[in-house]
């Protein structure tokens, strides 16, 4: 008899959680399981589910903000296609979603059924930079949304060593499972012919980021950081491949730098930046970072979360402390002086990645937990 497994995410965007759940569903065995997925809206997510024929329930007032009436009644949501699709395995992802599914799950638990329930953590919220108070708040939410699981996996070392410190789950719950990519399916094209659909032409210097428009990601710092450089190097622009849509595109005005939004595989665009930048305040084990290692780009990136896993300072990149838009123009003016050497450094990044963070692995070990 096939298991019925259900993801759940709060927001369709296509981001790092959205793409760690087509990753885990496509290799599954359809012999073995029926696939479902849940989340807020119709977006990318549920493109990408349905080139998949797999199935794609919609949970109407799921959103990522933190308001009563919607998480009450994206609480009955949840509740109701719990109990229409009857799993075998819940596996829900993001803070929002975690708490809501997962006292959701608990509750389904007492109706006589035991599914397995598992919370993936892509970033533990309570390293956000928030007053002590509301990160007390929000460590004492982690703690009470991880009793409802089986098992609670962290993508990165860090999330892993905060969870056991802060005593959020015990360590039998815990277990470290690192995001993967295939290099294989991950196709780059030529730096000339990337910088022409980015740019419309070739491009004397690059420096660029993917990512979404949210706070995290730490694009007003890079934005900051800027300008001193533009005036520099006469012919450096910068490029925000944007995964969404934010309010700050409204306020950039600035002719060396290129906004490309919603770009379909974006990371095969890769080889048209010259430097890689990741300024987050906050991640758990970002797939930009792998997708840039595997293009072998010099990386600077700031030391938060899972950037610690993937980028050895001064071997396979450079981490800077974040919120610092000094310390990132003073290392990428570095960079761009020391393109030659610094090129070394996304060699190194791509032989890491390639022996560490596979797609296999990270099934495998995924997949182990849901037979267990």
């Amino acid at each position: 008899m096939k298991k019925r497994i259900i993801y759940f995410i709060t927001k369709s965007y296509w981001g790092g959680a959205a793409k760690y759940i087509i990753d885990l569903a496509s290799g599954l065995d359809r012999n073995s399981f029926e696939i479902v997925i849940a989340a807020g809206g119709r977006g990318a997510l549920y493109e990408k589910a349905a080139g998949l024929k797999l199935d794609y329930i919609e949970i109407p007032h799921f959103e990522r903000r933190v308001t009563l009436l919607g998480d009450i009644l994206s609480f009955f949501e949840v509740l109701k296609i719990l109990w229409q699709t009857k799993p075998d395995i819940i596996h829900v992802n993001s803070s929002k979603a975690g708490g809501v599914c997962g006292l959701a799950g608990f509750i389904f638990k007492f109706l006589n059924f035991k599914p397995l329930m598992i919370f993936t953590v892509h970033g533990w919220a309570f390293h956000e930079a928030r007053p002590k108070w509301q990160l007390f708040l929000i460590r004492l939410a982690s703690k009470i949304t991880c009793f409802f699981y089986d098992r609670v996996i962290c993508i990165t070392t860090f999330d892993y060593n905060s969870a056991l410190r802060y005593k959020i789950a015990g360590q039998k719950k815990l277990v470290l499972i690192h995001n993967g990519l295939d290099n294989l399916d991950l196709k780059f094209l030529k730096k000339s012919e990337a910088q022409q659909k980015l740019f419309g032409g070739e491009r004397e210097l690059v420096v660029g980021t993917i990512g979404e428009w949210v706070r995290n990601k730490g694009w007003d710092i890079l934005l900051e950081a800027m300008p001193p450089l533009f005036e520099k190097y006469h012919g450096l622009i910068l490029a925000l491949v944007a995964g969404g849509e934010g309010p700050e595109q409204e306020r950039i005005a600035h002719e060396r730098i290129k906004i490309i939004e919603n770009l379909p595989g974006a990371a095969s665009h890769l080889k048209a930046f010259d430097v890689f930048i990741f300024p987050s305040r906050k991640e758990g084990l970002p797939y930009a970072l792998l997708e840039a290692s595997l293009a072998e780009l010099p990386i600077i990136a700031t030391a938060v979360g899972g950037n610690f896993d993937i980028v050895e300072s001064d071997k396979t990149g450079v981490l800077i402390p974040p919120e610092n838009p000094e310390i990132l123009q003073r290392t990428l003016d570095k960079f761009l002086q020391n393109l030659k050497r610094v090129k070394k450094l996304g060699q190194a990044a791509r032989r890491k990645v390639e022996s560490e963070f596979s797609l296999s692995k990270m099934r495998l070990e995924t997949h182990k937990l849901y037979a267990s």
